[in-house]
């Protein structure tokens, strides 16, 4: 319990966090054992500031088997130094690697920003070769002359979620989820739009390059892409 309860592992599973002591050098019990200790104390649930997570559908139009096939994206907003004052984070993930492959953050929603992260990202990924869909909501930013435009020229294919289902983005919903929710988030919000930046780059690399998935075997989005490249 002492293990479960640190602010390292606090907010994370036992299928987390044996193969993170197992990085470590470190051997405490089998998960079977972590799951049985935390039942017998009552813990065997989300420790974390979260609600249960909401098992949600993945849009069923497009399927993903490698990397730069299928993105997400949508803007959250990330509050201010004072009441009712905001900044916005736009995110996009890869959903076959749950890599972050782009992200700002402004002081407004706009397409002409959605479009300028776009631009970066199929550069950076090297998706200009390969046949790429985007999935959205139906927010204005999503939709925009500027974005439209934009994917047109990139070759980008344009997936949005169905009418009045307010749901129907989850990969872009459960990456803002544990954003939100991790140890480190500023409960008292960001001072600046500098001092947002600069949360989430460290959130993104923390992300990428540590956080094992559980919809990606509990490994990172990095070795992901690795172990697919490996493959090939």
């Amino acid at each position: 319990m002492e293990i479960c309860a640190s602010p390292e592992f606090a907010s994370l599973p036992p299928s987390q966090i044996v193969p993170q002591l197992a990085d470590q050098g470190c051997y405490i019990a089998s998960e079977s054992s972590f799951y049985r200790v935390l039942r017998a104390c009552d813990q065997n649930h989300r420790r974390g500031r979260a609600r249960p997570a909401t098992r949600h559908k993945a849009p069923t139009s497009f399927e993903a088997k490698g990397p730069c096939q299928v993105w997400s994206w949508d803007i959250t907003w990330l509050p201010g130094p004072i009441a009712g004052a905001f900044f916005y984070l736009y995110l996009i993930v890869d959903i076959y690697s749950r890599k972050i492959v782009g992200w700002e953050v402004h002081d407004r929603e706009t397409a002409d920003f959605a479009a300028a992260l776009l631009r970066r990202a199929v550069w950076a990924e090297h998706c200009l070769t390969h046949p790429l869909v985007l999935h959205a909501d139906n927010g204005s930013p999503m939709k925009g002359a500027t974005m439209k435009v934009t994917m047109e020229r990139l070759g980008v294919i344009a997936s949005f979620s169905r009418p009045r289902v307010s749901n129907d983005n989850p990969f872009s919903e459960a990456l803002f989820r544990t954003c939100k929710h991790v140890p480190g988030w500023p409960p008292r919000g960001f001072v600046s739009i500098a001092a947002a930046r600069d949360w989430v780059q460290g959130f993104v690399r923390w992300y990428n390059t540590e956080h094992r998935h559980s919809a990606i075997r509990f490994v990172t989005p990095i070795s992901a892409i690795g172990a697919r490249r490996r493959r090939c």
